[in-house]
């Protein structure tokens, strides 16, 4: 993390690895922070769900040119999923289309994992902030429209069966209830571990599985509990951050911006490297791949792309 004697906001910015919880939209924690740390330059690195909860990493300042590098790093989850019953928006956002189906054995569940394990083609739920047409999937579904949304290739690294009981479900009214005795249906919640590559919806992926096994399903909870180098554990809370801000030590909570990037490999450059490099132009030096740039006293100058054997600045940090 990134400290200054006064505890200001350094000029770097850097990210905060905020925990969200449920209720409470992505954009809105946004905004929150942009008024607690005076900083208007403030953006999300991937979008959570309201109804989820858990890591959501925030670019500061000039820091969010690093963003992207974020949006890129692999995921963890652990879910909830509710096997017989079915819903438009694929969790408890909306209410069920029908009344509860059987609901399969765990070993059903475990068996048709492999299946969604890897690289899979994935369409989107219909209630998903993506744009068709001009307009957001999501108000064009809950207006009643019919919403055509094309599958998209994503990569399911790990996929886990942790642990599953029964619950008792019934409709009634078209609401869905919980709770047990004559007339109540059995649906199987299965809690489920998951590491997956970025624009992976965990909703779709709960109703593939479903439709997989017969049963229909629909995501009961969603907690993402990695970004990255972003954990759960370490995540803060926005009444620490506010806190932290009040007290003049909210720079204790920033990791330093190439923390993003520290799978890149590195390179320290000369002093008339860092200089060229600081005015956008091209070292003549072997290289096979991306590397991060320092000065010799360890100070991140930004990141050089690979061309013909030389590198090119693609973000230069500090110029010079």
């Amino acid at each position: 993390m990134m400290m200054t004697r006064d505890g200001q906001m350094p000029p770097d910015g850097g990210f905060i690895n905020v925990y969200k919880p449920i209720g409470v939209g992505s954009t809105q924690v946004v905004g929150r922070v942009r008024r607690t740390v005076g900083v208007r330059r403030v953006g999300h690195c991937g979008t959570l769900d309201p109804l989820a909860w858990g890591v959501l990493p925030l670019a500061v300042g000039r820091s969010t040119r690093l963003s992207g590098y974020v949006l890129e790093m692999p995921k963890t989850y652990e879910a909830a999923v509710l096997f017989g019953v079915e819903t438009p928006s694929c969790d408890l956002e909306t209410h069920p289309t029908a009344e509860p189906r059987p609901a399969p054995e765990p070993k059903a569940v475990e068996q048709a994992l492999p299946d969604f394990t890897g690289a899979i083609e994935q369409r989107p739920p219909a209630y998903s902030a993506l744009r068709v047409g001009g307009v957001r999937a999501y108000r064009s579904a809950r207006a009643g429209r019919h919403v055509d949304l094309p599958p998209r290739r994503v990569n399911i690294r790990m996929l886990r069966l942790v642990s599953a009981g029964r619950i008792g479900v019934r409709v009634v009214e078209g609401r869905l209830q919980f709770g047990d005795g004559t007339g109540w249906s059995h649906a199987l919640l299965a809690g489920l571990r998951i590491e997956c590559s970025s624009g992976t919806y965990i909703r779709a992926l709960a109703r593939d599985l479903g439709e997989a096994i017969g049963c229909g399903a629909t995501l009961f909870g969603l907690t993402r509990t990695r970004v990255g180098p972003f954990t759960l554990n370490a995540a803060t809370e926005m009444w620490q951050l506010e806190i932290a801000a009040r007290e003049g030590y909210f720079d204790t909570l920033l990791y330093a911006p190439d923390t993003v990037v520290e799978h890149l490999p590195a390179a320290i450059l000369s002093d008339s490297d860092r200089v060229e490099f600081g005015h956008g132009r091209t070292l003549n030096r072997p290289a096979a791949c991306p590397h991060r740039l320092y000065d010799g006293d360890g100070n991140f100058l930004g990141l050089a792309n690979s061309q013909a054997g030389c590198w090119t600045p693609h973000i230069v940090w500090k110029p010079a």
